[in-house]
């Protein structure tokens, strides 16, 4: 058996492609590129994951990769050459998948076209590998192990591929060889090995992991690996797909678990496993999922972790969509491949030459051919295409994911409200997020995610960085929303969703109505106490309009990232117009200079603010801004009217609803009705319309995967004793070694009160000397505090004044104690120390005026030997429940802590 296909298909292909034009010229295309670069040596070493590794200083964006420039690495912006140590080591990275792939285009290549040099390069790939493989350590990783890499899912991608060609050189030579015995055993074995170790659950990183094992399986005969990765993907088939066919984590992450669910299934597939039919269907639908939200120029939208600005339009995407076409001819299947091989983008390079497998790697979006597609579609996709014919993309509504999607004007003008599906670790606290895009600017934008290894993430992933609601200047809470009604007609739409932020308990309803030449947005709130709610857009004021107004402080959580904000007072009932600036089409460069306008008339309920404020843009982007409305209350509601320069005249508001009125004489009259909501429009010539839209949705509870709240551990203590519990084995996070490997490590914590403040002491026994790392401003791997990668602890806990959650960490410095604060403040918090000959001891003072209250706090240890780079394992208070100490850093839930109640009555 094949992997991909079997025998029989496989010389069926063989055949196929003796016309040297079948598939439009892909065989002979991935020929002569792989001929190009036979020479390129396997890569050798480690690659590793530091903060600033792989980008420009200056303009922050990716470096070239080029498989032949080891040690010299070109920023495409600025031209700056980079030559350290770090940028060799993150080349590695994609050193590696892209010899990988080359590995499997060689070994498809020497099958098909019986290419006595393709296979040849695939064997010494193959051998080399199984050579080095052992060599490299699995330690100091960022998420999971790993051994040519960081992280666990590229060893997946990378032994995907290695397994891939290893069996098509079976397939053809057809004969057991000592080499393919070591290749098994020093490279297949111990990889799969390895990677079966770090389940990630609902992640898609586990795609690939289950992908890699369903391939490894086949190779090692193993029918109890094949099992697991089929268990793993059946629950990631039904957990992490919708019914609608997309990724819970938003397009970006679709196309990458998409990619992966491909190979897995087709994998699982051609190993006689029957897969539910209903989640087969469910994937198919995937392949048509990113076409329905594609915004109007090629792009898709740069919801949650996604990178922004990303061309759907790459020879990667071709190369899915006709593997998805192979399967399923669809109507929507067609039109996304007509999309695909448009020809109004510019022909240009597709840089699948420098391919590093499937990892996320985009490129401009440039003109697609057949001939550009990679090896999968070489033996899945279908011989002919038929006739294509792309479509006028229309409007969609994605249930499953929770985004409503309104296109105009041709398709030239998209209007998405975001509500549903939070996605959980991916995911942004941006409910109710709206986005308006034309085909040459972005309206109100979602600017995606950059590095994640620098500290611009905490902005990309904060509220105020989209268009959505926020309580007292902080974050929304992972919740999904609910949709309440929904409609569209051929001019008019509507979309009205609720969501209620677990943090503060508002509840939020936001409206949106879209017609040919203006778009409502009215967002209405209620509170149980008074909050202060801010409606955040992504836009600048154009010209000098704000200069004249006063100063602002907005007291949020990010307001490190906002530049001279500034306000004025809007009064209730009252309109201002905003003539704001728009962030030009990523994908339109030839428009990036010029001004993209458009107008937003505000208006409110009662008394608010209007603020605005620089931010630092899109990832290497130049500098935006935003306009956000703040009310004050226990109850709101706020309407915007968003429209091109010139359409808008006035807008106003009474008992009968809101009135807009534009420049050439024609009013629309817009209210929420009994049954939808209701729209009277007046033309020019006075002709007048009434259009009810209706789709109003019965009340439902929010669709949520998640598990039920973790019940508190309540401790019931006597205001005099203390309290002691020992971490060991059961307490432990790890990374790649076991807690027996990492030498037995344990801790003792004990709780003392005094009544007028508590003593948090931790005797901590590591079985070796400890080993504490000096101070550092910035750490050099990522976005952690640097002194989690040393021997040292964690205090969490609730303030008694502030009621806030604060994080400390402590590390010995000499005779004294280094506090650094991870999230909250210090909170008078003091801490000693000494060092032991196998351990240390560290004991926290922590101010606590009222005894009558509990005390919520979590303790965590840090083991970092000083063989490491990274720390080795963490062991928790509150219990490890088996997870690894992978980016777990100096942040800790208050979901887990323990809640001390000091009581005179307890035994």
């Amino acid at each position: 058996m094949a992997l991909f296909l079997h025998r029989d298909a496989l010389a069926q292909r063989k055949a196929l492609l003796r016309d040297p034009s079948a598939l439009g010229g892909l065989a002979g295309s991935l020929q002569r590129e792989l001929h190009a670069a036979l020479d390129v040596p396997v890569p050798d070493g480690k690659s590793r994951l530091s903060r600033n590794a792989g980008r420009c200083i200056t303009c922050t964006v990716l470096l070239t990769f080029d498989p032949r420039s080891p040690f010299a690495h070109i920023c495409p912006v600025c031209g700056t050459a980079y030559h350290d140590q770090v940028h060799h080591e993150w080349w590695l990275m994609n050193g590696h998948l892209w010899t990988a792939e080359q590995c499997t285009r060689a070994a498809v290549l020497a099958y098909l076209l019986d290419d006595t040099a393709a296979a040849t390069r695939a064997d010494d790939i193959l051998d080399t590998y199984a050579d080095r493989y052992l060599r490299w350590p699995n330690r100091d990783n960022a998420l999971g192990p790993a051994r040519p890499f960081f992280s666990t899912y590229l060893e997946s991608i990378w032994l995907l591929h290695l397994a891939t060609a290893l069996d098509l050189r079976d397939a053809a030579d057809n004969a057991e060889t000592s080499a393919r015995t070591v290749i098994v055993e020093r490279l297949i074995e111990p990889s799969a090995a390895l990677i079966a170790s770090f389940n990630e659950g609902r992640s898609n990183r586990q795609v690939w992991h289950a992908a890699a094992l369903l391939a490894a399986s086949a190779i090692l005969d193993d029918r109890g690996m094949r099992d697991d990765a089929v268990d793993s993907l059946i629950y990631l088939l039904r957990s992490g797909l919708h019914t609608d066919g997309s990724w819970y984590e938003g397009e970006n992450y679709h196309l990458f678990a998409h990619r992966g669910l491909l190979s897995a299934v087709t994998l699982a597939e051609n190993a006689g496993v029957e897969l539910p039919h209903e989640l087969v269907q469910r994937f198919e639908l995937g392949f048509a999922a990113p076409f329905r939200t594609m915004l109007p120029d090629g792009t898709f939208p740069a919801r949650r972790d996604s990178q922004y600005g990303i061309a759907l339009r790459q020879y990667r995407t071709a190369d899915w969509a006709e593997c998805g076409f192979a399967r399923a001819d669809t109507p929507q299947m067609r039109a996304a491949l007509a999309s695909l091989y448009a020809e109004w983008p510019e022909a240009g390079d597709t840089f699948r030459w420098a391919s590093s497998a499937d990892a996320e790697r985009n490129m401009p979006g440039v003109r697609l051919t057949r001939a550009d597609c990679s090896w999968r579609a070489l033996l899945l996709a279908r011989p002919e295409l038929p006739a294509l014919q792309d479509s006028v993309p229309h409007s969609e509504l994605l249930e499953g994911q929770g985004l409503a999607v309104f296109r105009r004007d041709g398709g030239k003008l998209w209007v998405g409200l975001d509500y549903g599906d939070p996605g959980d670790g991916h995911g942004h606290p941006d409910r109710l997020n709206l986005v308006i895009a034309t085909d040459m600017a972005r309206w109100l934008d979602d600017v995606g995610t950059g590095s994640y290894t620098t500290p611009t993430l905490m902005w990309y992933r904060s509220s105020m960085a989209h268009n959505a609601p926020m309580v007292n200047g902080q974050d929304q809470g992972a919740l999904p929303g609910v949709l309440l009604a929904h409609d569209e007609r051929a001019d008019e739409g509507w979309v009205s969703a609720a969501f209620v932020d677990p943090v503060s308990g508002v509840r939020f309803v936001r409206t949106v109505v879209v017609m040919l030449d203006h778009v409502l947005d009215e967002l209405s709130w209620t509170s149980d106490t008074e909050v202060t709610v801010d409606l955040p857009m992504q836009a600048s004021i154009a010209g000098r309009e704000a200069a004249s107004w006063p100063s602002f402080a907005p007291d949020t959580a990010q307001d490190e990232w906002l530049g001279d904000p500034r306000c004025r007072a809007l009064a209730a009932g009252d309109a201002l117009r905003l003539s704001l600036g728009a962030l030009p089409s990523p994908a339109r460069r030839a428009n990036a200079d010029a001004p993209h306008r458009f107008e937003c008339n505000v208006i409110s309920d009662g008394a608010a603010i209007v603020w605005s404020a620089s931010t630092i843009g899109p990832p290497a982007g130049s500098p935006h801004g935003l306009v956000a409305v703040r009310q004050r209350g226990i109850a709101g509601r706020s309407t915007r009217v968003l429209a091109a320069p010139g359409v808008v005249r006035a807008i106003t508001q009474s008992a009968d609803g809101m009135h807009i009125d534009g420049v050439g004489g024609a009013r629309s009259s817009h209210r929420r009705s009994v049954s939808g909501w209701q729209i009277e429009q007046t033309s020019e010539t006075g002709a007048r319309e009434s259009v009810q839209l209706r789709g109003v949705r019965a009340p439902a509870a929010p669709p949520s995967d998640s598990p039920p709240p973790r019940e508190p551990d309540i401790v019931h203590l006597p205001a005099d004793d203390s309290f002691m519990r020992e971490l060991g084995l059961d307490d432990y996070r790890t990374t790649e070694e076991t807690w027996k490997e990492a030498g037995c490590p344990t801790a003792i914590v004990q709780l003392l009160s005094d009544g007028q403040a508590l003593r948090v002491h931790a005797s901590v026994t590591l079985n070796r000397r400890p080993h504490f790392t000096p101070a550092i401003d910035v750490n050099p791997l990522d976005n952690e505090l640097a002194d989690v990668n040393s021997d040292g602890v964690q205090l969490h806990w609730r303030s008694a004044v502030t009621g806030a959650w604060n994080s400390v960490i402590a590390v010995l410095d000499g005779d004294r104690v280094r506090l650094t604060a991870a999230e909250g403040a210090l909170d008078g918090v003091t801490a000693i120390g000494t060092t032991e000959k196998t351990g240390f001891l560290m004991a926290f003072t922590v101010p606590w005026p009222d005894p009558t209250r509990p005390f919520v706090f979590d303790v965590i240890v840090n083991d970092c030997p000083p063989t490491r780079e990274r720390r080795r394992g963490q062991l928790v208070f509150s219990g490890a429940h088996w997870e690894s100490a992978y980016l777990r850093g100096a942040r800790q839930s208050p979901d887990r802590a323990v809640h001390v109640v000091f009581d005179p009555a307890a035994p």
